[in-house]
């Protein structure tokens, strides 16, 4: 199985041979979460941003752990014949990069994580979830009382929107009326659903990534917290822990200037 993704190449000529990133997005994200800042990236390096499985364009499959994502991944860099290469995971896509960090240590150069903790969390997106599952997709005929439905189910309008750019329009034949099924999941939601509560939790194995790392989290997200800081240096010993303020669960957006200052000047040398 080959993942969805994107490809950004600089027009210089040595920056196109300098190692390239390799980006993952978060819980019912997609590649394009990340194409702003991937466009700017990609001015000194080479970047491919993800699908991960069952998300955006990527195939739906069973299984949802992180040592199959993080195989995936991998799969990836081998399609492209890429030796080795920068890795940035935000949210479950950061445990996936986590994850090839501490198995395939030797892929990577240097390992970025956004906004997530080599942990367990509670289920905090079950609501969502539900939520989404629950939206009678072939009794309404527009986003817009799609967005009202899920009102009951998500206060917030910026990830109400976060979460349904996961639909599309379906294409229906010609003897199918106008208001049958207008919409359907872009991403397997059924599967990923399903596979929550791993997607949740964290097993890291017995093992430490000893190459220059980088976590960046939010001042107003949980996620990482300062007694997490223990953890993350006992598996990342070569790792850097920056706090952005007035940012939260997406430093990448909330803080997007601030954020790619810090990425480039991380990845400057390497």
């Amino acid at each position: 199985m080959l993942l969805n993704y994107k490809k950004f190449t600089p027009e210089d000529e040595k920056a196109r041979q300098k190692t390239p990133l390799l980006i993952l997005h978060g819980l019912l994200g997609s590649l394009d979460n990340w194409r702003s800042q991937a466009q700017r990236l990609s001015i000194k390096r080479p970047v491919y941003a993800l699908d991960l499985r069952n998300h955006g364009d990527s195939p739906h499959v069973k299984g949802m752990s992180y040592r199959e994502m993080s195989e995936d991944v991998r799969q990836v860099a081998l399609h492209e014949n890429i030796a080795s290469f920068h890795l940035l995971g935000h949210s479950m896509g950061g445990k996936v990069a986590m994850t090839l960090a501490l198995s395939h240590g030797d892929l990577i150069k240097r390992l970025i994580v956004v906004d997530i903790a080599p942990k367990p969390y509670p289920p905090w997106h079950l609501k969502t979830l539900q939520g989404l599952l629950s939206i009678p997709l072939d009794k309404l005929e527009s986003r817009r009382e799609i967005d009202e439905y899920l009102k009951h189910w998500v206060e917030d309008p910026t990830e109400r929107a976060f979460l349904l750019k996961n639909l599309k329009r379906r294409h229906k034949r010609n003897n199918q009326k106008a208001s049958s099924a207008n919409y359907q999941w872009r991403c397997n939601l059924s599967e990923i659903s399903k596979n929550y509560l791993k997607i949740a939790g964290f097993i890291h194995p017995d093992t430490r990534f000893a190459g220059k790392t980088l976590f960046i989290s939010g001042d107003k997200s949980p996620y990482i917290q300062k007694k997490d800081h223990p953890l993350i240096k006992a598996l990342f010993p070569n790792s850097k822990i920056v706090c952005l303020k007035n940012a939260g669960h997406l430093p990448h957006i909330d803080e997007p200037d601030i954020f790619f200052n810090l990425l480039n000047q991380f990845l400057e040398h390497a």
